[in-house]
């Protein structure tokens, strides 16, 4: 692992904990560390009946040899002082023996020596020699050329900032907590984590964090933005890591898409949890997950449960909210004048104390590129108005400071979906410029907003560009939010009638007019004559045909039923019987169940026409059982018994023997000899037991007993050969308690304890000089 690292994405403060760590592990002694400012020259301290051993780093951001001179020059008179009988100078700095000789002279103490002095080069080879040094100091080696070469060859969407500066920027940033082992202990042990809290509390930077530790191991990292692109990407023989932000829906819980993909979801992370060459990290907010379980039984599992780690501001000691300004502020390109006048006083206790303190807004607000314009002497009251209103950070700047062309861009962004696709070698994700130019394009005649450009045509790239880098981010054909509280801000910005309407008017995808109708009917819940009017609206649109795309027709069939039960368009029923829609759907047997129950007995069944089309569709699934080529997967035969399942009264018996005819013949496949040698076989036997379950559940008796009976006890020969080994690494004291260092020295101690105003004053000296 080790390399020659320049130790740049390093703090002052991380560097020094890297040495003590280091000098620790070399001299095989304990060192207490000391806050910056209160050192007296000494960073780091190991006393005994011989004498003080005594460590002094040096490490500031674009320093010079003059610098270090300097420095070095001041010690001399703490070193006659404090007597010690061995002291060790390090520096990031490269020295050559000339300017080591030079340094010794400088410190002019007995107890400094050429061999005690140590620069880049030195600390280098001592990372070599330790490697658990280097693997504890996260920081270090997740910032490495090699992890960040391969992240920008891997999927690298798990990044909201797809570039080699943003994902510097990220692990440059990012301060270790507690929240760090916990959630890798869970990844480790379950193979799937759910962190879920609050907005801006830096879910997402701990899953970027996670991922990029096994990259580092040479995983593969997957971002998918739905649960079918989890099974596309699934390739049983790999390592991978899958991340899923925001599963449940970025602002609110997506109730319809919940009540489809929940099971998929549940059965993903089991399948995840089977393989040990698979990890599944899952995002979301916390109050989405706690509504997401009241109306899903496969959320609310225990063994759903065991995976959630819950990231809250209470994991954020006041030394991690204070490091955590100090990395930002450190790593910013801010002017020094600005990061100055927010040191003066109490500011930054004001800001860290805060009752609104969360890492995102601290990242917002040391962005150089937004306010590296702003006068210094300015920047830390618009720091605490960002903290006393976060919404007012996209306020003004969307109300006075961009065109009403960058608003409706906004608008159709917020409205448009993210994919993943693969381009230039590595995966993407965001909107897609060309799907977005179409919606935008309608949008701006629905809005009446006419060019005031020269070049007309060039309307949609002079708007992209002029909220670049302040609203959204370009790259590769996509276009996505520079951050996430964007959306949140723009949730609130299209709840009004006329703006719905006229976005309503524009739609260009049936991703657009699904979550534009989601949107409408919340806001307009007790208003059936305005919902009547949107409905209306969309289905013109779709019978226009200006609203392209395909999708499942379990999905695409309900959202138009809702359409016309609600609207008054009474000619779309015609245009549906002479196939209007019938190149923009599929047919997914497994999930007509629903449908068919919906259409011939359900909330659809007074539409005209609704019955026969559901008996046509029953006539689908019956055809799929019966005419097919193949065995078909016991997984979807599970998937397809619970939907059953749920409709049973009304199913008729000679689908349910053709069903049945499908499952033994499905069970019959299975052999445990088959199973490959790279996956778990109890976990996989335990997922061909839970279906025969599903199944055995919708017909009402068993289907193969003698099947079962061997995988039974294939389990437990399993169970009983782990137990055995278990036994055997507990009689031979093998088992030992593995963790992910949380950035502190398991070597060094600290003095601080509840992080005094002093000892805040002390950390943030450094960034003074």
């Amino acid at each position: 692992m080790a390399e020659q690292y320049d130790f740049g994405n390093l703090s002052p403060i991380e560097f020094e904990a890297l040495v003590a760590d280091l000098m620790s592990a070399e001299l095989g002694v304990r060192f207490e560390t000391f806050s910056e400012g209160v050192d007296g020259g000494i960073d780091a301290r190991h006393s005994s009946a011989t004498g003080n051993v005594i460590l002094q780093a040096k490490h500031y951001k674009n320093s010079t040899w003059a610098d270090l001179e300097a420095s070095a020059k001041k010690e001399s008179p703490k070193i006659h002082n404090l007597n010690p009988s061995e002291y060790y100078f390090l520096t990031s700095q490269s020295l050559t023996p000339v300017r080591k000789f030079s340094l010794k002279n400088h410190l002019n103490h007995p107890s400094v020596t050429v061999s005690n002095i140590l620069g880049r080069t030195e600390i280098n080879a001592l990372l070599r020699k330790h490697e658990n040094v280097e693997k504890s100091n996260i920081k270090l080696w997740l910032s490495s050329a090699a992890v960040l070469q391969r992240l920008l060859t891997n999927d690298i969407s798990v990044f909201t900032e797809a570039t080699k500066e943003g994902i510097e920027r990220i692990l440059k940033v990012f301060v270790a907590n507690p929240s760090l082992p916990k959630a890798a202990e869970i990844l480790k042990k379950q193979h799937c984590v759910i962190v879920s809290g609050p907005p801006g509390v830096g879910k997402t930077t701990l899953a970027q964090v996670l991922a990029t530790e096994y990259c580092e191991d040479e995983w593969e990292l997957v971002a998918i933005s739905s649960i079918e692109e989890g099974y596309e990407a699934f390739h049983p023989e790999n390592k991978q890591v899958f991340v899923f932000d925001d599963f449940l829906g970025k602002i609110k819980l997506d109730v319809k898409s919940l009540a489809k993909d929940d099971t998929k979801i549940a059965d993903f992370m089991k399948l995840v949890s089977g393989r040990s060459a698979k990890r599944f990290i899952l995002t979301t907010r916390k109050y989405i997950l706690e509504t997401a379980r009241t109306t899903s039984e496969a959320l609310d599992d225990d063994r759903v449960e065991l995976t959630e780690m819950i990231l809250d501001l209470g994991v954020y000691t006041r030394e991690i909210k204070a490091r955590i300004l100090y990395n930002h502020l450190y790593h910013s390109g801010l002017e020094e004048s600005a990061i100055a006048a927010l040191l003066v006083g109490d500011t930054v206790s004001r800001i860290i104390d805060h009752p609104h303190y969360m890492p995102r807004i601290v990242q917002w607000m040391t962005d150089h590129v937004r306010f590296g314009d702003t006068d210094p002497e300015h920047y830390p009251s618009l720091f605490m108005q960002s903290l006393d209103n976060p919404s007012k950070v996209w306020e003004k700047p969307f109300r006075q400071h961009i065109s009403g062309e960058a608003r409706v861009m906004l608008y159709c962004m917020h409205f448009s979906r993210q994919e993943t696709f693969f381009t230039e070698y590595r995966y993407e994700r965001g909107i897609r410029a060309l799907k977005l130019r179409c919606f935008f394009e309608r949008a701006l005649s629905a809005f009446s907003i006419e060019s005031d450009k020269s070049i007309p045509e060039r309307r949609f790239e002079d708007t992209l560009r002029e909220i670049k880098s302040s609203f959204i981010v370009l790259q590769g054909g996509m276009v996505n939010f520079i951050n996430p509280s964007v959306q949140d801000f723009l949730a609130r910005q299209v709840n009004d009638a006329k703006i719905l309407e006229r976005l309503a008017r524009s739609i260009s995808t049936f991703d657009n007019a699904i979550d534009l109708w989601k949107a409408s009917c919340e806001f307009f819940e007790e208003k059936p004559s305005n919902i009547s009017q949107i409905s209306g609206v969309i289905l013109s649109e779709i019978q226009s045909g200006a609203v392209k795309g395909r999708m499942p027709l379990e999905d695409l069939a309900p959202f138009v039923g809702d359409l016309i039960s609600k609207s008054e368009k009474s000619d779309f029923v015609q245009f549906l019987r002479k196939g209007g829609l019938s190149a923009s759907s599929w047919i997914n047997e497994v999930e007509l169940p629903k449908l068919i129950d919906d259409l011939m007995f359900g909330k659809y069944s007074e539409l005209q026409y609704a019955r026969v089309f559901g008996r046509w569709l029953r006539i689908q699934l019956f055809k799929y059982l019966s005419q097919r080529e193949e065995i078909l997967e016991i997984e979807e035969l599970g998937k397809l018994a619970n939907n059953l399942y749920m409709y049973l009264g009304n199913v008729p018996e000679v689908l349910l023997e053709q069903f049945e005819e499908s499952a033994i013949e499905s069970i019959e496949s299975l052999e445990i000899s088959s199973i490959d040698s790279n996956d778990d076989r109890e976990a996989v036997i335990g997922i061909w037991l839970e279906e025969m379950d599903k199944i055995e559940i919708c017909l009402g008796r068993p289907v193969d007993i003698w099947k079962r009976r061997d995988f039974e006890e294939e389990m437990w020969n399993i169970q009983q050969l782990n137990d055995q080994k278990m036994q055997e690494l507990k009689d031979s004291g093998g088992i030992r308690r593995s963790f992910v260092s949380s950035g502190k020295s398991s070597n060094s101690s600290s003095t601080a304890s509840g992080f005094s105003n002093t000892e805040l004053s002390n950390m943030f000296l450094s960034l003074k000089r």
